[in-house]
């Protein structure tokens, strides 16, 4: 026997290595997926009890509500995403102080902004002549209903702001299991008390509080368990009582970088979660009920398939703290090719048997538009993709650029989809964000993801 073939020979008979990074990757998107499989039920089972139980009015507006949390996302101002990214760099380092510093002055902004977006409701409350246009148009008999509803959904999402913000430090950390177990706990929790609240009659804020309120004890939860946990390590110990506040250039900083995902998060919002607003405003609530139904399968299968990529961010973000461009290089290449595959073909399928869907789930036999179920598959892959070029972008801190052709980007879909919604009904929402997207957000990664794979990777200051 040759040596090549001894050598050839002892290389298949050692077991398939994985590098410690890739390793974290896959704990983190198997969490991910075991939290996402649980919200997916959830959802599937709510909704036709909520569907069933409330009017139909009352049932867009628990749907809006709904959608708005990830509309929301921006409220902590992009601080969170700016944890996320200071901490990859930091636990690179394995600096432990700058980990310290970069929470405090975290859950110091956060704070402050869950107290500024509950003011503000507050004001709006007591200064609009109909609080509740907010959701749009509410019938008289169901304006109180409304209201409580509105009254409960502000409070806990200026709570989940610093709740939520754990998520970003474990992910920073690696430590992405922790957010999946966090996400199937909540999840569970909503499946539970939805026909709790419903039972009880708990109305639309005892709904609001089964499914978002769920979602906030989960984080609060996961935030007590895992400064617990640090608070074990003896590294973790070793800093004195006085230095535990906040420090003043540190929330500088992190306000700087927040600004930036801030404005990026504003204008990915507006072009892709104000679905809500335009229809409902044009159309209807029952309008939007029906929309949101059948997008919220996509969404469902999305949100699952896309789970494996929670931990894509932080991972490139390490790698690059490291000067690792071949790993970033081929990890990018490995997830367009999987995401394309398994997206592309679950959103055929989901296209080809929606009618048999939804007469199963919910027992909804009017048809559903082609066009519709057409370009929400559409828009469903293209999105999936954009994750993983959002991925590299975010971790490389390329937030400038971004932000110039998301801004392009969103408002020609904002604008458009008042325009085609009306000329083409509610799926013509899907399709202004698709024709924006395709025109202004795509050519733009191409060109830079090809630059930069072409070339040394960027460092990671905002570009």
């Amino acid at each position: 026997m040759t040596t090549t073939s001894r050598a050839a020979e002892a290389s298949l008979s050692k077991p398939l290595a994985i590098d410690g990074r890739s390793l974290r990757v896959l704990t983190t998107a198997a969490s991910s997926y075991l939290g996402k499989v649980v919200a997916a039920l959830s959802v599937l089972m709510t909704i036709p009890i909520a569907r069933a139980a409330l009017p139909a009015d009352l049932f867009g507006v628990w749907m809006m509500l709904s959608g708005l949390l990830t509309f929301f996302a921006f409220a902590d101002l992009g601080v969170g995403n700016g944890v996320l990214n200071r901490v990859t760099v930091a636990h690179a380092a394995n600096d432990l102080q700058e980990q310290r510093r970069i929470m405090r002055a975290g859950y110091a902004c956060t704070s402050t902004m869950g107290a500024l977006v509950l003011t503000s409701w507050i004001c709006w409350g007591q200064l609009a002549s109909v609080p509740t246009a907010f959701v749009g148009a509410v019938a008289v008999e169901h304006q109180d209903e409304v209201m409580a509803a509105l009254n409960v959904f502000f409070l806990l999402l200026a709570i989940n702001v610093p709740a939520s913000l754990v998520q970003k430090m474990q992910l920073g950390r690696q430590r992405g299991q922790w957010v999946g177990l966090a996400q199937a706990g909540g999840a569970v929790g909503t499946l539970a008390g939805v026909p709790v609240a419903l039972g009880l009659g708990g109305g639309l804020a005892g709904l609001v509080v089964a499914s978002l309120g769920m979602q906030v004890a989960a984080n609060l939860a996961s935030t007590v368990l895992w400064h617990r946990q640090l608070s074990k390590t003896e590294e973790w110990l070793t800093e004195t009582r006085h230095r535990r506040l906040p420090e003043w250039h540190a929330v500088v900083a992190l306000m700087r970088t927040g600004a930036l995902f801030l404005v990026l998060q504003l204008a990915v919002a507006f072009a892709f979660q104000s679905d809500a607003i335009v229809i409902v405003h044009q159309l209807g609530q029952a309008a939007y009920g029906d929309f949101a139904v059948v997008q919220r399968v996509f969404l469902a299968a999305s949100s699952i398939l896309l789970a494996g990529l929670s931990g894509l961010w932080p991972a490139i973000g390490e790698a690059l703290a490291r000067d690792d461009a071949a790993w970033v290089k081929r990890t990018l290449l490995r997830s367009y090719a999987i995401v394309f595959a398994v997206m592309g073909v679950t959103c055929v399928l989901l296209a080809t048997f929606m009618p048999q869907i939804l007469s199963l789930w919910i027992g909804m036999t009017a048809p559903v538009a082609t066009a519709l179920l057409v370009t929400l598959a559409a828009w469903t892959t293209m999105e999936a993709l954009g994750n993983v070029s959002g991925a590299f972008l975010n971790a490389a801190g390329m937030l400038r650029v971004q932000i110039l052709f998301a801004v392009l980007m969103s408002t020609a879909a904002f604008l458009g989809k008042w325009v085609f919604v009306a000329k083409l009904g509610a799926w013509g929402a899907v399709l202004a964000t698709l024709a924006a997207y395709s025109l202004i957000s795509l050519p733009m990664q191409i060109h830079l993801l090809r630059r930069r794979l072409r070339q040394s990777l960027p460092t990671h200051g905002p570009h």
